[in-house]
């Protein structure tokens, strides 16, 4: 199509602005640009310094907004008033009693008791070989408990703290031993000291297994009251005989009353080195350099080598096999070689064949294998288990209606880290093997991560790797609640907080309880902490507690209850501070926070030596000295022990004085049991339907004397009707 152009039209030509290009190196837009640009290799340096500055110009912004942000934030209240143990400043853990009395300090010598109010020194168990890096306290008795330790080299040992001495109950070893090196990783009791779970390893080849005792709790209560009442005897001072008066001196190999037998030096130490290996330990208390007792406190207990009675092996478990083929050659004679499925969810029960299973994975390879050269090489570690005890339910009945067993441990629940199933075995099951079929298997739609019980062990919490939390009722075996906290983060710690805190639902009728709420505290991989309601049908959404943490500084390495105030969590981040927080508050501000002197800084802050005793009005830590050459106290070392009285912070006391009732976690509530209340609500209410039955007899005749007015009333009005009808027929007849 031709195009016709006016020979009088004049085309402007564009203009210098019309041609200006968007490059920032223009020298027509930048006027400092009008040099050319710098000949390399000047101009690669040029741009290197450039980026430099960029980078360090976001870093200082960063920085800033963070410290406007730290200014404008308000700040919790900070308390210093701290006292210093310096004695037992190479503590190597802490572990809580029970009932709050005593703190129970692992050290590099040996063990030590102290009164967790007065920081006194009660007693120590002393051994320069033997460092204890691991304790659990149960409470076994009346001031009785049990100390489970494991130390550096791989053994365990189980102490009694009683009358104010420790008394060491037994060397933990494998039994049966084998010739390869086996050490002891994990050690840990049940509640009351009935069972011990003890995870071996051995080094050779990485093989780790369990091995689950059962604890003979009632001698060792009546072995370590004789042998109480003989130290005391012996401790008590005897009138002096007359010189020259032979009568009551003991013949040769004959025993004083009240003498305590001891074991003789070498075959204690044979003994032990059978136990433990290569390793022995003198037997007789010795005090090194050093002791952490201070001068004039406190005393060493003996190691009087006494006979204490011997835990039982009851059950072995080793992690489950590889899933492999079915050794058939037919679909016939696999469906023939499957078991009958008595434990469902293991994996083993199939009837696919091994060479099914290499053509699987051979395909899976080619197609993928463009991806599979950049997965991390797996190195070869031992698989470490997580295990939990628990009493009879519906869900695990083995025991359930067994004399004297109520109350106590039935069962053990074991996962593997990396797995995605949770083993259930029996520990009253009579059997001849000691490793048999677990009873019961759990599988989950991903990796576990965490696992929690409630302290009746009627409650079950697991945490997955994809951020679920799947709480069950052991004792009646339903599912309370499934919840997906997160799905950026792992779940990496779940405890169950004391019901007490939580509100309870307001039943009127049937007199007896049927269920009760409860928390459970997640602690995520992100720095996120959530409290969740436990109770059954709730649909409640988690309350947050901490926000997800951007600033790896920020991440907590510790998140802890306080034992006695349910309500208060101890937190310790990355960069050392520690903090308490209100757990059902929510997203708040903290209720304080935990200060050092200037000169210490907490030992360790990935994994803090600490813990909070006295029922909560005691917190004990450890710190190191920040620079050696500074002396905080005269002949101070690196490292000292510091107690905060937690009951002298103004923003703990409304905590520490709340009374708080006991309320369980599960109402188990037998046909007896309903019966019986039901029954005491009818009694109860006796007086009161008498009350409504004389009531009712009153108000029936004054019902019955209006019912008869009523009657007579009506029977008035038919008789005028029939009157008025009999005159109106009869009017009218007459007018026809």
């Amino acid at each position: 199509m031709p195009v016709y152009i006016r020979k009088t039209m004049v085309i402007s030509p564009p203009s210098i602005l019309s041609r200006m290009s968007d490059d920032e190196d223009d020298y027509l837009t930048d006027p400092d640009q009008i040099r050319d640009l710098l000949p390399q290799p000047y101009r690669m340096i040029n741009k290197i310094i450039y980026n430099l500055f960029d980078d360090i110009w976001e870093i200082i912004s960063e920085r800033e907004n963070a410290r406007i942000a730290e200014a404008s934030r308000i700040k919790p209240p900070k308390y210093e008033c701290a006292i210093q143990m310096q004695p037992f400043g190479q503590a190597t853990c802490l572990s809580d009693s029970i009932d709050g009395r005593y703190i129970f300090i692992g050290l590099p010598n040996g063990l030590a008791a102290v009164d967790a109010m007065t920081q006194q020194t009660v007693t120590t168990w002393e051994d320069d070989k033997i460092e204890v890096t691991q304790m659990q306290v149960s409470l076994i008795g009346v001031q009785t408990y049990l100390l489970c330790t494991v130390d550096d080299m791989g053994v365990s040992r189980f102490f009694a703290f009683a009358q104010d001495r420790i008394h060491l109950l037994k060397v933990a070893s494998e039994q049966g031993g084998s010739g390869s090196k086996t050490i002891i990783t994990k050690c840990q009791a049940s509640t009351e000291g009935d069972f011990v779970g003890i995870v071996f390893e051995d080094t050779s080849n990485k093989e780790t297994w369990i091995e689950v005792q059962k604890l003979p709790r009632d001698d060792w209560l009546r072995e370590l009251e004789a042998t109480s009442k003989k130290s005391t005897s012996q401790t008590k001072p005897q009138s002096p005989a007359p010189l020259g008066d032979d009568s009551d001196a003991p013949a040769d190999g004959e025993q004083l009353p009240g003498e305590e037998k001891m074991i003789d030096a070498e075959d204690a130490e044979k003994e032990e080195k059978q136990s433990v290996g290569q390793r022995s330990q003198s037997p007789t208390s010795s005090r090194g350099a050093m002791s952490p007792v201070p001068p004039g406190g406190g005393g060493s207990s003996e190691k009087m080598h006494t006979k204490f009675s011997t835990p039982t092996l009851v059950v072995k478990i080793r992690p489950p096999a590889d899933i492999t083929g079915c050794n058939a050659s037919t679909p016939q004679q696999a469906t023939k070689l499957t078991d009958t499925g008595e434990v469902i969810g293991s994996g083993s029960n199939h009837s696919l064949t091994a060479h099914h299973l290499e053509n699987r994975k051979a395909v899976f390879d080619y197609f993928h294998e463009q991806h599979l050269r950049y997965l991390p090489k797996e190195e070869e570690s031992a698989q470490q288990p997580m295990f939990h005890f628990f009493t009879a339910g519906r869900l695990l009945p083995t025991g359930l209606d067994m004399p004297g067993q109520e109350g106590r441990p039935s069962s053990i629940g074991v996962w593997w880290v990396g797995g995605t199933q949770v083993f259930y075995y029996s520990l009253v099951k009579a059997s001849k093997d000691i490793e048999h079929k677990p009873e019961f298997v759990s599988p989950h739609s991903d990796v576990l991560t965490a696992t929690a019980v409630s302290q009746c062990t009627s409650l079950l919490a697991v945490g997955l790797k994809n951020g679920i939390v799947v709480i069950w009722d052991m004792h009646i075996g339903v599912n309370r609640r499934l919840i997906n906290l997160t799905d950026d983060a792992t779940i990496l710690k779940l405890v169950f907080l004391n019901p007490n805190i939580c509100g309870q639902d307001k039943v009127h009728y049937p007199p007896y309880g049927t269920k009760t709420n409860s928390y459970l505290l997640a602690w995520c991989s992100d720095g996120s902490v959530y409290l969740i309601n436990c109770g059954m049908g709730k649909t409640s959404q988690p309350i947050t507690v901490m926000p997800k943490m951007s600033d790896q500084d920020n991440l907590p390495t510790m998140v802890e209850p306080v034992n006695g105030v349910p309500e208060v969590i101890l937190v310790v981040k990355r960069n050392g501070t520690a903090f308490l927080l209100d757990v059902t508050k929510g997203n708040s501000l903290p209720l304080c926070q935990v200060n050092l002197p200037t000169t210490h800084e907490l030992t360790t802050p990935w994994d803090p030596v600490m813990t909070v005793g006295g029922q909560g009005h005691m917190m004990y830590l450890k710190a190191s000295q920040k620079d050696p050459s500074e002396d905080y106290i005269p002949n101070s070392g690196m490292s000292s022990l510091f107690v905060f009285t937690l009951r002298s912070f103004p923003t703990l006391d409304d905590y520490l004085r709340r009374q708080r009732p006991d309320v369980p976690y599960v109402i188990h509530n037998t046909v007896d049991k309903r019966i019986e209340t039901l029954l005491k609500e009818r009694i109860y209410q006796q007086a009161s339907r008498q009350r409504r039955m004389q009531e009712r007899w009153i108000n029936l005749k004054n019902e019955l004397d209006i019912i008869q007015q009523i009657k007579d009333t009506n029977k008035r009005n038919a008789d005028l009707r029939s009157e008025y009808s009999e005159s109106t027929i009869s009017r009218t007849t007459l007018l026809g």
